[in-house]
């Protein structure tokens, strides 16, 4: 066969083209592990190690994202004014070095590990690639080694470009590690998307060197199993059917790499069946794959087998179908109980549903007529298989139990518009971008906004989606069109009904964020004031201030001011002030300059203060503890003023009453001179509110300075967690209460997750929308956009008391296709066993 150099060229070309948004996308993957490995690790130095880990690789992203492609070029050795008319210009043997042919020990232990996670979630994909790639290259079998595209030089390509700007080794090691699965989730797409162009352009698959079944480990049970396959109608072997003329394509189906011949194609009148569908390995196979092999015409057999099915269909269409009141009364069976708690309706393709809502596609015999009428139609394999592709992913959707039973239903009634698009375009299920499947799996995701089917809400979403599919079902059509405009009108629609919630979502993140913006730069600020000289043998209490309201007062005046002022409000100068004033042994000696500068300096705190939404109320307890510090100098000056009115003899400061050892004098301890970090942002009265936190303060400045219990008493009373809040607060303050499974649990939940919460003796459905940078504070939003916030211990509580319950909202098609390759794994598994 002789394949234009062109083709090659075209792929390396696309995999450069790729690499800078695929790299992105693995950086970003990567700093997000780093960051959950920091947060739940507990030995310093690797915390640490961690942080700093992911901290540069945020630095090196841009620079890298930019880089990589010249290294991947470097690593096809494919130079830019390369020629294309030999193969050995393209791939020279620079190219192909080992992976572990490097100088640091470490990173090529690393880097081999990268590549056995790698390998298994691509093996599928890099196979066919493979024996394409082979094939393109002129070779008469596979050779997997000659794959420029292999994943090892995508690995080494990424391990030389780290290297030049990271010279240590364990570094470069562990970015390489976080990297990986993101790494293997790229390359899968990558080279489904480089097969199927190969394919396009009619590339044969070079064939691997055939192992005999009866020359391998295990012929004998292999041999039996394949008779009793067989015996059950699976049909003739794939040897005996070989369009091409060209040597049967061998794979390795199993871990042993014995040839596995019989797992393209079923026999016709399988394909032709209703109630006995294809097995999930040709399915799967051809969805994944596909290929020239399924453009065999369909036999005479297998028409005669849709025939007999149709008959079948025409006398069973005779049979009366449950009366409309009956489905009715079946779907509202446990209308009463708790939305979370109602056992999963059955829904599949055989369901009948409701003809009011539905039409005459309620019936199950009607979507089955559809499916027949349209095999009776088909010419070729692909058409037949890409029929019960669609039949058993809309099989695998409709008994999703995290889907509302009416979504389920719906997806059901969809089937005959879906079956019409597969004789188009039989594998269009395996495009993540095509209209119909983006049409089910945004219904799909959206659906997720709702845990109750009979609530007014959720009416309002399923009203228009209904609409749409019943409008798709009149069209007939196979123009995947129909299906684009139908979901921008459900988008639009969307979008529409979301403005005001996102509006109120987005000033709600605002403040929370500011919040924490506000908190880190506080952080630092106690930190700067920590290493001034003049804090030494300063009272606990002036400590405890500075480095907590007043911390937070200098940031908030940093953040709120204009560009170029140095220190808004005097809040940093201010506190020489009132540092030089807790010196007893200064200010006794200069009660008159003391006594000037408290009226200002009382002031300015007074003004920081408020600046965070504190009350005078609320701050009395600081200041008259301020105040009690300053008394002996007040009160030598009351009696020197008593003594010289009278001429009497002044009387000692150290007999007088004022003299006794005030506790606020007291120096700070070891603990009160280190300023700590806050574990939660400290959040004002109106950044509560906005938050989802009760409109409640501490009542005494005690509280103010400790914002995480602060924090967890507004939050135990806090709206959308009253109820639950309270109870679960109830118990021990220990972490070692909360069980493990409920630490892993919300370990696991990301920005955009669904969440089942109890809230004032109702469930509602909320969406995890921002977590603080240390994942202490949570803030989830239900339906009307209400926000509902709380601490990592008080989710952690409400998930061990079942009172929040996260909802697994991945990809239903995803997952369906997912499912269909398990039960085939678990069939094969189970066709080795011996007899």
């Amino acid at each position: 066969m002789t394949v234009p150099p062109r083709l090659l060229q075209q792929c390396l070309a696309e995999a450069l083209e790729d690499a800078p948004a695929m790299l992105g996308r693995c950086l970003d993957a990567a700093v997000v592990s780093l960051q959950e490995a920091e947060k739940k690790c507990l030995e310093v130095a690797q915390r640490d190690r961690l942080a700093s880990a992911w901290y540069r690789l945020r630095q090196e992203r841009s620079g890298w994202v930019a880089d990589y492609p010249q290294h991947l070029r470097e690593a096809f050795a494919v130079p830019t004014d390369a020629p294309t008319s030999s193969r050995t210009s393209l791939l020279s043997e620079s190219a192909y070095l080992s992976l572990v042919e490097d100088d640091t020990v470490t990173e090529s232990i690393e880097s081999a590990r990268l590549l056995q996670s790698l390998l298994p979630p691509l093996e599928a994909e890099l196979k066919v690639l493979d024996a394409l790639m082979s094939s393109l290259q002129g070779l008469a079998t596979v050779q997997a080694d000659m794959n420029p595209l292999r994943p090892a030089i995508f690995v080494r390509a990424l391990r030389n470009m780290m290297a030049q700007e990271e010279a240590d080794a364990q570094m470069r090691a562990l970015w390489l590690r976080h990297c990986g699965k993101a790494i293997g989730h790229e390359l899968k797409g990558l080279y489904a998307r480089l097969a199927l162009v190969l394919q396009r352009a009619n590339v044969q698959e070079a064939g691997y060197r055939v192992r005999l079944l009866a020359e391998a480990p295990g012929a004998a049970a292999r041999s039996a199993a394949s008779q009793a396959r067989a015996s059950r109608g699976a049909g003739p072997a794939a040897t005996e059917w070989n369009p091409s003329g060209q040597a049967p394509l061998e794979y390795r189906g199993d871990s042993t790499g014995e040839a596995h011949f019989g797992d393209f194609v079923p026999d016709m009148p399988q394909l032709a069946r209703l109630q006995t569908p294809v097995d999930n390995q040709y399915l799967h196979n051809f969805l994944e794959k596909g290929g020239q092999r399924y453009e065999q015409s369909l036999a005479p057999e297998y028409y005669e087998q849709v025939s007999e099915e149709l008959a079948a269909i025409e006398a069973f269409a005779a049979i009366p179908t449950l009366d409309e009141s009956m489905v009715v009364q079946r779907s509202e069976q446990y209308r009463a109980l708790p939305a979370v708690d109602r056992p999963t309706r059955a829904v599949d393709i055989g369901t009948q549903l409701s003809q009011k809502t539905w039409g005459d596609f309620a019936a199950a015999h009607e979507r089955a007529r559809v499916l027949m009428q349209l095999k009776q139609k088909a010419e070729r394999v692909a058409q037949a298989m890409g029929l019960d592709v669609v039949r058993k992913l809309v099989n695998q959707v409709a008994q999703d139990p995290l889907l509302l039973a009416p979504v389920r239903e719906a997806v059901v009634a969809l089937e005959p518009s879906l079956l019409r698009l597969a004789m188009a375009n039989p594998r269009f299920f395996s495009e993540d971008s095509h209209p119909a499947r983006r049409l089910v799996e945004c219904v799909a995701q959206r659906s997720f906004k709702y845990n109750d089917e009979f609530a007014s809400d959720f009416a309002e979403f399923f009203q228009p989606v209904q609409q749409a599919f019943n409008a798709l079902n009149e069209l007939e059509t196979d123009d995947p069109q129909a299906f684009s405009i139908a979901l921008d009108e459900l988008l639009q629609e969307w979008e529409s009904h979301d403005r005001h919630d996102v509006a109120a979502q987005d000033n709600n993140l605002q403040a929370i964020r500011h919040a924490e913006a506000r908190q880190t730069l506080a952080d630092q600020v106690a930190w700067d004031l920590s290493q001034r000289p003049d804090v030494d043998h300063v009272p606990g209490f002036i400590l405890d201030f500075l480095y907590g309201p007043w911390s937070l007062a200098i940031a908030s005046a940093q953040l709120n001011a204009d560009k170029g002022q140095i220190d808004p409000g005097g809040y940093r100068k201010v506190v020489s002030n009132l540092l030089w004033s807790t010196k007893k042994e200064v200010t006794l000696r200069l009660p008159a300059q003391l006594l000037e500068m408290v009226p200002g300096m009382l002031a300015t705190l007074h003004a920081g203060l408020e600046s965070l939404g504190k009350t005078r109320e609320e701050t009395k307890p600081f200041f008259d503890a301020l105040m009690r510090l300053h008394q002996p100098v007040l009160g030598l000056r009351r009696a020197r003023a008593r003594a010289d009115a009278s001429a009497s003899n002044p009387i000692p400061l150290e007999t007088s009453s004022m003299s006794m050892e005030l506790d606020e004098t007291l120096p700070a301890t070891p603990e009160q001179r280190k300023p700590r970090k806050a574990a939660l942002p400290w959040l004002g009265r109106e950044e509560l509110e906005a938050a989802g936190f009760e409109d409640t303060m501490p009542t005494d400045f005690s509280e103010l300075t400790e914002h995480q219990d602060v924090q967890e008493a507004v939050q135990s009373t806090s709206p959308g967690v009253a109820d639950a809040g309270q109870g679960a607060d109830s118990g021990a303050d220990d972490e070692e209460d909360i069980p493990f499974d409920a630490i892993t649990l919300l370990a696991g939940l990301r920005e955009g997750d669904w969440v089942d919460l109890y809230s004032h003796r109702e469930w509602l459905r909320a969406q995890l929308i921002w977590a603080s940078n240390r994942g202490t504070l949570f803030m989830f939003v239900s339906r009307g956009g209400r926000p509902h916030s709380m601490t990592k211990r008080s989710c952690e509580r409400l998930i061990a008391n079942r009172l929040l319950r996260p909802v697994d909202g991945q990809s239903v098609v995803r997952k369906a296709i997912e499912a269909i390759a398990a039960e085939q794994r678990q069939a094969r598994m189970e066709e080795a066993l011996p007899a």
